[in-house]
């Protein structure tokens, strides 16, 4: 089965999960009251250019946000042009881990805006031309296009999928190709695989990781995030240029997109027999006499010589017993199941609560989930 011909479909669970992770924005600014002399700037320097007009100057600084963001900006091109980065996830919900709708986004660039009008980083738009008044913290009277001086320079935008299998790894998904990209590159974390990155950073790239694991530091916490970070020129590709463009349609049709290429969506079998047989030994041995029972049973499986007393053999075949497991089997033939990463409830699910047969699965899950 691959999700790759449901398109993009509304997330049905989970869907405080799916949204934008991180955004970079730029915006023109009035060099007369932008010099970045606030003391939230923290660094000054130039910018060596070869073009006519000599060095450029600029200042950057950053802040905490909220109670869980930090806000990195910069007043750039000699105080005509903002650079503003923030995650509006942790802006929203310094706590927790969810992510932050596509239509809110509008509103916080709205506060970092008149925020940073207030320390030399002021808006174009900030002073009515007619009348001079300052009107940067006055939104009503701001010029109905401003939005489109606000420019994306980069979105991240993910979904978050709770797996409930212990058996599921990273690692089951990176020997599935992925369309339009032959290579990725492989992170570890103590020797496991952690995360899988694919793609360009200054075009379009793409993560699938264990979120519990780096968010959490909990490699079996089973939530794992599928992230997209873009730049200015695919974003366009997309009709993301500015802040107006970030909806839920076109964020969520981008996410999709990339999620159905990555081929992510098809059945994967987990051995998650053994992961219930680790539960089940640590129940009833030590944590040292279970590694060594899973060093044996693997040993065992494959007709490896086992260097032991066969009266010690004997004590942890019995242990093997207890736990309904034969020393010699396969450690996957403990379990084994078949799953399938659910984009759109944001699930990892077994296959057989979706199929009656084996004949069709894409079929039967199209039918289940009324496409």
């Amino acid at each position: 089965m691959n999700t790759g011909d449901l398109a993009s479909l509304p997330f049905t669970g989970h869907t405080e999960y799916a949204g934008i992770d991180k955004v970079r924005i730029t915006y023109p600014l009035d060099p007369e009251y932008s010099d970045g002399s606030d003391e939230l700037f923290t660094k000054h320097g130039v910018h060596k250019t070869l073009g006519r007009g000599g060095d450029l100057a600029y200042a950057r600084g950053n802040l905490p946000w909220g109670d869980g963001d930090t806000l990195f900006f910069e007043v750039r091109k000699n105080a005509t042009e903002a650079v503003v980065e923030f995650n509006p996830s942790r802006s929203l919900d310094p706590n927790g881990s969810t992510l932050c709708p596509p239509e809110s986004v509008e509103n916080l660039v709205i506060a970092i805006i008149q925020f940073l009008a207030n320390h030399t980083v002021f808006p174009r738009w900030g002073i009515n031309t007619q009348t001079g008044e300052f009107i940067h913290d006055q939104l009503d009277l701001w010029p109905e296009n401003w939005r489109e001086f606000v420019l994306i320079a980069r979105l991240d935008i993910a979904r978050d999928i709770h797996v409930p299998f212990k058996g599921f790894k990273v690692s089951h998904l990176i020997n599935i190709k992925k369309t339009y990209y032959n290579n990725d590159v492989l992170y570890r974390n103590d020797g496991e695989i952690q995360t899988i990155t694919w793609g360009r950073i200054n075009n379009v790239r793409h993560s699938f990781y264990n979120k519990s694991l780096r968010h959490d530091n909990q490699a079996d916490g089973g939530w794992f995030r599928f992230e997209i970070q873009a730049r200015t020129n695919y974003l366009k590709k997309r009709g993301i240029v500015h802040i107006g463009d970030i909806t839920p349609q076109k964020s969520f049709e981008f996410l999709w997109e990339r999620w159905n290429l990555s081929n992510f969506g098809g059945p994967l079998t987990v051995g998650e027999g053994q992961a219930i047989l680790s539960e089940a030994l640590a129940k009833v041995t030590t944590g040292i006499k279970a590694q060594t029972f899973l060093g044996i049973a693997h040993s065992m499986a494959n007709n490896l010589p086992i260097n032991m007393n066969p009266r010690t053999v004997s004590i942890y075949r019995t242990i093997g017993k207890s736990c309904g497991f034969n020393l010699g089997d396969c450690l996957e033939s403990f379990g084994g199941i078949q799953i399938w990463l659910n984009f759109q409830r944001g699930l990892g699910e077994e296959l057989d609560a979706f199929t009656e047969t084996p004949e069709d699965v894409s079929e039967n899950i199209r039918e289940t989930i009324g496409v």
